[in-house]
This record gives structure tokens, sequence and C-alpha cells, in this order.
């Protein structure tokens, strides 16, 4: 798979030639070899893309991203059926139980909150909110029946960015988490399109329209490298969000995390993550590889 993220701030069109991705601007032209990316991120809502490209994007397991006029993400384009026993693997997942999908949710919930309690012992440093999410760890049962992940997550936030904070606002700092969270689960997806699992069946997020519900699953843990740096860099923040800090967000794909004590970049680790997932119901080792944010 790619390495490389591809954001096109500026371009009248977009085409496939030779294997390579060609990028036209201004009466010149640029290209990048298909093999080499991992993702392309469009924000000019007036490039021509042709239908070419974008069947070369799913042959090489290239995620599109497509952005609004404030540059927030709005579509994501995957892989689709790209992994050789897909039948199989999707038939596996339709047999994983509700007792394991309730154990791989304590888990990602348990570490989903660890990690918030990392990131406020790095930031805002109370001592009340971190005593209360420690608290909880102990009450995450039954597939957090009691909902440990929603109140710690409200006082989470509330440490983190002030009382007055309420998320999903429309302001710099809920961009700058929203966009960053796109990044990530754009990056999850391409993973579970490659390894050829289906998106739609989740562990705990279970809608009927969103096609993703297993990304936003995985997503969890990760949610809070966003977190720690939106945090960092709140006094920075414009908006609509500036074309640097919008890169700054998207290099988080090589922040790295822990995995058993050693270091990985997000997007490795995600691999680690969904082997485990597909280990957990193939096997019945119901043990998920799951990130652990580093302090800094």
């Amino acid at each position: 798979m790619g390495y490389r993220q591809v954001i096109i701030k500026k371009s009248e069109k977009i085409h496939f030639k030779d294997n390579q991705l060609v990028i036209e601007k201004e009466g010149t032209s640029s290209k990048v070899p298909l093999e080499d990316i991992s993702y392309v991120l469009i924000e000019d809502s007036t490039t021509i893309i042709t239908t070419r490209l974008l069947a070369e994007f799913g042959k090489n397991a290239i995620s599109l991203i497509i952005c609004d006029e404030k540059f927030e993400p709005t579509s994501i384009m995957y892989p689709y059926n790209y992994h050789f026993k897909q039948l199989d693997v999707f038939n596996n997942q339709l047999q994983i139980t509700e007792d394991i999908k309730k154990e791989l949710w304590n888990q990602i919930v348990k570490r989903k909150i660890e990690n918030s309690i990392r990131v406020l012992e790095m930031t805002s440093k109370e001592e009340f909110p971190i005593s209360k999410l420690t608290s909880y760890l102990d009450e995450i049962i039954d597939g957090d029946i009691k909902n440990r992940e929603g109140l710690s997550a409200k006082m989470y936030f509330r440490s983190l960015f002030g009382n007055e904070f309420i998320r999903f606002y429309d302001d710099g700092v809920n961009a700058a988490l929203n966009y960053g969270y796109t990044i990530i689960v754009s990056a999850i997806i391409r993973n579970l399109a490659v390894f050829g699992l289906n998106t739609y069946l989740g562990i705990h997020h279970n809608s009927k329209i969103n096609n993703f519900n297993l990304a936003y699953d995985l997503l969890e843990p990760y949610r809070s490298v966003v977190d720690k740096f939106v945090y960092d860099n709140k006094d920075n923040i414009c908006y609509p969000l500036s074309f640097d800090f919008r890169k700054k967000l998207i290099d988080l794909l090589n922040k790295e995390v822990l995995h058993n004590n050693k270091k990985y970049t997000i997007e490795y680790s995600i691999g680690l993550l969904i082997k485990s997932y597909i280990k957990s119901f193939s096997t019945g080792d119901i043990t998920l590889d799951l990130p652990t944010i580093i302090y800094e």
C-alpha cells in the first residue's frame, strides 16, 4: 500500500496517465505514481476528476476525501471488493455474537478513557475529572451498559476546553476536532477495505444510515491524539481552518502511538488493530491490540 497523502488545494483537473496521478494547474502539470499514494484529499470544489482515475484509485486501494467550501471533509471514497476472500471475511463477520461484541466494546471504551486520562494528565491536570474517569474504568461492563464512555467524554471535553465548550458547535475547535477525526477514520476505512471487512457491520455503532459503523468503533481510542493536538494549538486556530493547520491535522497519521510498549505510526497502528479484530472472531481470542497515546 502507498504511504503519501496528496492534498489538492487548487487545480483545474486531475486524471490518470501511465499509472500516475496527473494534476493540472495553470497550464502546468505534476505527477505522482499511484503506487506511492494512500490518500488524496481534494479541497477545490471546481476540480474536474475523471472516472478512469476514480477506477484506478479503487484498484490501488487509494482513498479519496472531498471537502466542502469550509474545507471540511464531507465524502469518502474507498476501494470496493479489494480483498481476495471478501465473502469468507464477510461471513465470519456475520457470525460475531452479541457477547463478543460487548467484550470488544468494553475493551475499546476502556482504552479510550485511559487515553483521555493521559491527555488530561498532560494538559489541564485537573484532579477531579482525572479521578472520576479513573473510577469509571472499573465500571465498564456488559458493552458499557452504564454509558461510562459518554459520561467521561462530557467531563473530559469540559476539562480540556472549558465549561462553556459544547461539542458539535460551529466553531474553530470543533472544526479542528472533526477534521482530525475524519482523516483518521478515512485511514481506518481504507484499511478495513484492504482487509476485506464490511464497514457497515459495527461492534457498537449500528446506525442504518451510517456506512462506516465499524470504522467509527475503531476510531474511538485514536480520538485522544487529535484532542491533544487541538488543545496544544487551540490559540492558533482560525475558522475556517487554515491550509497549514489542515496539513498538520493530516500529518497526525504519522504520529506515534504505543502497542505493547513499541512505537508505531497511527497509519501502521490501524493495521495492527484490525488484524487483532479479525483474529478475535476467527480464533476466539477476544483481545484487541489497541493503541496507547504517548506521554509528551
